[in-house]
Parts: structure tokens; C-alpha cells; sequence
């Protein structure tokens, strides 16, 4: 089968088709530029068709997005409290066995009707063969009126594991349909930027290092530096990196001192608007402790489409030096 030719291949789709973060990375920074390039020249048709067409589809897209997202915080916490309840439940049938035993001897038939693997159903395999066991052991536990109160311990504990086993269930289905849309939302996205690409090409044919700046291409294209080091005289202010984040994107931060001198001496880092901007909430790193691991959103900002420009300032006079690694 012949190979589609290249320009009518949509690279935006492509690129984000295993990430719907680099989708959204790339949704904030075309919406940003296009924001940006009304508000230098409001006057001009071209800025205001392609930013009030894509800005709706990038709010939707962002929407989107942060449901998936809110829907697996809720199943990744429905799940943990799943398996502290699998672990109650071990603590609990060694606590029944033994209250058993207190009747019937381990040899009994008796026991082996109440019992007859052991404990091994509710300590191994899935938890809905864990959850059928305990089940099963308050339905034997009817007819033996001396374990009345086992059965009403049993009981009860299997009507809790089994209301929080059909919660996470539930939430599983919700982050899936979350996905879903998501995914539709992203392919919209991405074939609006592939449109407002062609429109560039076509304003643009006869100077096209003007469209570049649109676009985030090395998101687009993967091909990102990830560890960025420098060096801060006393009280210095350098531009460190220029990156597209979103909220749970992670940094690795480490200021050190060569050689070691007395005191306290630290370095702020800014998420900021321009090159060697400040206008976000500070970072603040101390020489000579440990590697420190922060999230974006630790920089108290809402539009990730314009704060781009990490900054370092150092606070104190003395020399220091820094590093930054993404992760």
C-alpha cells in the first residue's frame, strides 16, 4: 500500500495519540499564541477567525481533560481503600478461625465446614474470590447458634467489602468513560491545530519561520532537554528554560555551593511569563540540601499556556549553582 504523502498525514494527532497531557500541552501553548497574536494586533480578521475558532475547542478539550483526570483520582483512591479492606479482612478471619476453635475443635467436622482450606481463601487470590469466601463463611455460619456473633461480625464486614468492591467497580467505569471523551475531545483538538496550520501556511507561504512560533514543536516533535545547569553570581537573575507544563508535571531542583560556606543561602525559582520573569509564586531551594522534587503547580499559576519561562534568582552573595531536571 502506497505511503500517505507527509502533509496529509496530521502530525498533532500522531504525536499525542499514546498522551492526552502532550494533547493538553500542546492545546494551551497554540491557544496562547493565538490570544497573544489578537491582543498585538486586534484589527486583523485573520487573529480573531483563528483564535474564536480554536479557543472554544481548546475549553472543551481542557474540560475535558481535567474529568479524565478528577475520574482516575477517584479510582486510584476507591482502589486503595479496596485493598485496606482486603488486608482488614485477614486480620478479621484469623480472628473468627480462632473464635471457632474456641467451639470446635480444628479436626471437628465442624471446622472443616466452616473452614475447610483454612485461612488461605481470605488471605490469596483476586479479591472477588477473597470476597465470595467471606460470603460463603456467613452463609455456613447459619445453622451453629454458639457462633451467633461471628456470623454477625462476618456479615456485617462482608455488606462493607462488597458496598466498597461495587464503588470502585463503579469508579472504574466512570474513568473509562471519562477516556472515551477525552480521546474524542483530543482528536478534535488536534485536527483543529492541523486546520489552523494549513491557514498559517496559507497567510504565511512566503515566510514560514512566522508559523513555528504557533505551535510547540518540541513537545510536537518529542525531542526535549531534560537536565539544564547553570551557574548564579551574587544575587543574579538567569533564565533557566523555556517548557510547556501543566499542573502535575514534575521538576527536580538542587542548588549547591563550591566550595561550602557558612550560612544560609538560597535560590528562588519562578514559573514566569517572559524570559527572567517573576510573576509567579517563588520556589524557594537552600545550597546544600538534598535533591528537591516539586510539581508545576507549585508555583501557584492557572494559565500554563503563557508561564513558560522558568527563572532563577539567587537571594544571597554568594556564588551559587544550579540544577533542574525535568521528569
Amino acid at each position: 500500500m502506497e505511503k500517505p504523502w507527509t502533509y496529509l498525514v496530521n502530525q498533532f494527532i500522531n504525536a499525542t495519540k499514546e498522551s492526552y497531557k502532550k494533547a493538553l500541552k500542546l492545546s494551551n501553548y497554540h491557544d496562547a499564541a493565538l490570544k497573544t497574536a489578537l491582543d498585538a494586533d486586534p484589527a486583523k480578521p485573520d487573529w480573531m477567525l483563528l483564535y474564536n475558532r480554536y479557543h472554544p475547542v481548546h475549553l472543551v478539550y481542557v474540560d475535558a481533560y481535567s474529568q479524565w483526570k478528577n475520574a482516575g483520582g477517584s479510582q486510584e483512591g476507591q482502589t486503595l481503600n479496596l485493598e485496606q479492606h482486603l488486608e482488614l479482612l485477614v486480620t478479621k478471619a484469623a480472628r473468627w478461625d480462632a473464635q471457632v476453635q474456641v467451639v470446635y475443635d480444628k479436626k471437628s467436622v465442624e471446622y472443616k465446614t466452616l473452614f475447610p482450606n483454612g485461612r488461605a481463601p481470605f488471605t490469596t487470590g483476586s479479591y472477588i474470590t477473597r470476597i465470595l469466601a467471606l460470603q460463603t463463611l456467613g452463609t455456613a455460619l447459619t445453622p451453629f447458634a454458639a457462633l451467633i456473633a461471628t456470623k454477625m461480625e462476618v456479615d456485617a464486614f462482608y455488606t462493607t467489602i462488597d458496598t466498597v468492591r461495587d464503588t470502585q467497580e463503579g469508579t472504574k467505569g466512570t474513568t473509562k468513560s471519562k477516556s472515551e471523551q477525552v480521546e474524542d475531545k483530543r482528536i478534535v483538538a488536534m485536527t483543529e491545530q492541523y486546520r489552523d496550520l494549513g491557514y498559517l501556511i496559507n497567510l504565511k507561504a512566503e515566510d514560514p519561520d512566522t508559523i513555528a512560533p504557533f505551535f510547540e514543536l518540541s513537545i510536537l516533535r518529542n525531542q526535549r532537554q531534560s537536565l539544564f545547569t547553570g551557574t548564579l553570581d551574587t544575587n543574579e537573575n538567569e533564565p533557566v528554560l523555556v517548557h510547556s507544563f501543566v499542573a502535575d508535571d514534575e521538576l527536580e531542583l538542587e542548588i549547591t555551593q563550591d566550595p561550602p560556606t557558612p550560612g544560609i543561602h538560597t535560590v528562588s525559582f519562578y514559573l514566569a511569563t517572559i524570559a527572567g520573569g517573576t510573576d509567579s509564586t517563588p520556589v524557594t531551594i537552600i545550597a546544600g540540601i538534598v535533591k528537591t522534587k516539586i510539581q508545576a503547580s507549585a508555583f501557584g499559576i492557572s494559565d500554563y499556556g503563557t508561564h513558560r519561562f522558568l527563572t532563577a534568582v539567587n537571594n544571597s552573595a554568594q556564588e551559587l549553582h544550579y540544577k533542574v531536571e525535568l521528569l
